[in-house]
């Protein structure tokens, strides 16, 4: 079995080389062969000179580096994954369900799934109820009845011409865009439930007028496509 990981990250210097190093010691627990490609996407804090991989230029953003890095892989069972390592624990039943499925995604609103958070702030409240608006906006447009499209956790199997795919997504959706190609190819999608906490110190800056423009704009897009195809 061989496997391509790809981690996009930025500004990332003080945990990116502890997690490689952590997802190594898992991967080489595994009887798989596999390469690890890691997207700094034009990092300003060093990042770049830990990892001694591949930099984008400028920061174009989290989709951007996905795809860049799809691009760059050699095998045909891909895995995403953040670079701080969200729901690792998941990891080998993504590994194992690629054998069966076609793309296989984490979901944090599975009935089995559970947020291990006792108490909330004010930031993880809001990044819930931001969430769940967006998804319900995502379902009902898009015809799709996948509650959790953004985890930083999937795997897929890549399709042949995806070189040749056009995504509307530079930062924000190429999730959502992943999961609309499969579910219009009718290719076997299966979600996980997993347990889970709300980062109280994220990079989503939920607070940021022109950051929540840009998602939204980016969405939007995205629906327009979907509409007039």
């Amino acid at each position: 079995m061989k496997y391509s990981i790809i981690i996009p990250c930025f500004n990332s210097v003080n945990l990116i080389e502890k997690k490689i190093n952590i997802l190594l010691k898992f991967l080489n627990k595994l009887s798989l062969k596999y390469e690890i490609i890691i997207i700094d996407d034009c990092s300003s804090d060093g990042t770049f000179y830990k990892l001694l991989k591949i930099k984008n230029k400028k920061n174009f953003g989290k989709s951007y580096s996905i795809i860049k890095g799809i691009n760059k892989s050699h095998y045909k069972k891909i895995i995403l994954i953040d670079a701080d390592l969200p729901y690792l624990h998941k990891l080998s039943k993504i590994i194992i369900g690629l054998n069966k499925f076609d793309l296989i995604i984490i979901d944090r609103r599975h009935e089995k799934s559970k947020n291990l958070d006792t108490k909330i702030n004010t930031y993880q409240f809001l990044r819930i109820k931001i969430g769940i608006i967006l998804n319900k906006i995502i379902r009902l447009f898009l015809s799709i009845d996948y509650k959790d499209t953004q985890a930083g956790l999937k795997g897929f199997i890549k399709p042949n011409n995806f070189s040749k795919l056009k995504f509307v997504s530079k930062r924000f959706f190429f999730d959502l865009e992943l999961i609309l190609f499969f579910h219009k190819m009718k290719k076997k999608i299966k979600t996980i439930p997993t347990h889970y906490r709300i980062s109280r110190n994220s990079s989503i800056k939920i607070f940021d007028l022109n950051n929540n423009i840009e998602i939204l704009y980016e969405l939007f897009k995205i629906l327009f496509k979907k509409l007039w195809n």
